[in-house]
């Protein structure tokens, strides 16, 4: 995979639909480094995301940060309403909000369903429509969905998560098959496995954090990448991340 080019993504417009998810925060870093100018959703913004807010700022670009409740509707055309606010273009689109509940199939109630059904595929859908009209006069437009590759026991009894996500990557090929073709639509989907750790990986683990995951980071680059030029010829397809 071929590294982007930082000039690429220079004053270009930024949305990341929350800033509370770390690879949502990874990406936003990433980008805001590159030159971008990045709003940044939260459900609602703790100290925590305030300081995450000023570390962008501090890098030297336009970051903003934006509270509303994209798992409705209301709050979907709040946050790009925001977008057009400020800079009334829109470039790249990152749809990464999750919530993923603990409950089993048979034991899943309707409050949970929806709320499952609500801050997955609702989100993505209706804050993708209300962003399009901003994106639509723009020369190269693009829109990374983040999704679970549903790969461990523990998630695959989750169905209501598994079908918000399926159903996230449906989206994100029709749209990759219906938008002119300028856009560039595409999906990473990250493993939940923990990684396995031998003991040539571990130097001390006392000094070093065992990693039981996927590094944010990497994520943010292999999004990074499908954002940049280089993925031109990418659409409609969903990046497998272990």
């Amino acid at each position: 995979m071929p590294a982007p080019s930082q000039h690429a993504f220079s004053e270009k417009v930024v949305l990341i639909t929350d800033g509370t998810n770390p690879i949502g925060r990874a990406v936003a870093m990433q980008l805001a480094l590159f030159g971008s100018y990045v709003i940044v959703g939260f459900p609602k913004t703790s100290d925590e995301d305030k300081r995450a807010l000023e570390e962008l700022k501090s890098l030297g670009t336009l970051a903003n940060a934006v509270e509303a409740d994209v798992s409705t509707v209301e709050g979907a055309k709040k946050l790009v309403a925001e977008v057009e606010n400020l800079y009334g273009r829109l470039d790249l689109l990152i749809n990464c909000l999750k919530f993923q509940g603990d409950s089993e199939f048979e034991n899943t109630t309707e409050e949970i369903f929806d709320k499952t059904i609500d801050a997955n595929l609702k989100a993505n859908f209706f804050v993708t429509q209300e962003a399009l009209r901003l994106m639509m006069p723009r020369p190269k437009p693009k829109i990374v969905n983040v999704t679970s590759a549903y790969d461990t026991e523990d998630v695959e009894k989750n169905i209501a998560f598994v079908t918000a996500n399926s159903a996230i990557v449906g989206m994100t090929k029709s749209l990759a098959s219906t938008l002119p073709n300028k856009f560039r639509v595409n999906a990473v989907a990250v493993s939940e496995k923990e990684k396995p750790q031998s003991k040539h990986d571990i130097m001390d683990e006392e000094l070093f954090r065992v990693k039981k995951g996927i590094d944010v980071d990497d994520v943010a680059r292999t999004i990074t990448y499908l954002l940049s030029s280089e993925a031109i010829g990418i659409n409609g397809q969903v990046i497998r991340i272990e």
